[in-house]
């Protein structure tokens, strides 16, 4: 069966298209932003999938979402996606690309959350070689291994993100990072 046929129905069509548009969503928030019942989303997904189409990826205690065609998504850029989509590892990304080489103390206070549960975060980001612990005398510091990849995901995908904070630390980023914006307006 050809693609034009598998995308015929226009719930199966509009799944598609934001998939496509807002990589590594797990079923739940599909089912949520496209206001469709989980049992519905659920088997068209499979569908999908089956055909080629879509493809699904573990993430923890998620199975997250993503076009199936060659070049869309790479293998890497589906684990940072994943990433991403979690605001509390999002939100130690996004304060360590503009604040580089923070400490575990400045992490934890800027997230709010437990030292251990900063730790935690941490250690996921490193093992999927997301960030870097440098050692400095007693200090840990952190710091993001592409920040220039890991904000263009950001910016790309920015209105997926459904999260104000994402839209802040754009600004901010393009603000500090001028030429790294106009290097990416050009082909």
């Amino acid at each position: 069966m050809v693609e034009n046929e598998v995308l015929e129905l226009d719930v199966r069509r509009k799944i598609y298209t934001f998939i496509r548009k807002s990589p590594g969503l797990h079923l739940r928030e599909i089912s949520r932003l496209l206001n469709i019942p989980l049992s519905t989303l659920d088997y068209h997904l499979y569908y999908l999938k089956q055909r080629g189409l879509i493809l699904d990826r573990q993430d923890g205690r998620y199975t997250r979402y993503y076009i199936g065609e060659e070049g869309t998504v790479g293998t890497k850029d589906k684990d940072i996606m994943g990433i991403l989509r979690q605001s509390v590892t999002r939100s130690i990304v996004m304060y360590l690309l503009l604040h580089p080489k923070a400490t575990h103390h400045g992490i934890a206070e800027h997230i709010q959350l437990a030292p251990s549960t900063t730790t935690f975060h941490l250690n996921k980001l490193i093992k999927l070689e997301i960030l870097t612990r440098e050692q400095t005398g007693r200090e840990t510091r952190y710091v993001i291994k592409n920040a220039e990849h890991l904000s263009d995901l950001l910016i790309m995908y920015q209105k997926t993100f459904l999260d104000e904070s994402v839209d802040h630390f754009i600004q901010t980023w393009i603000g500090l990072n001028p030429q790294h914006v106009r290097k990416q307006k050009t082909p």
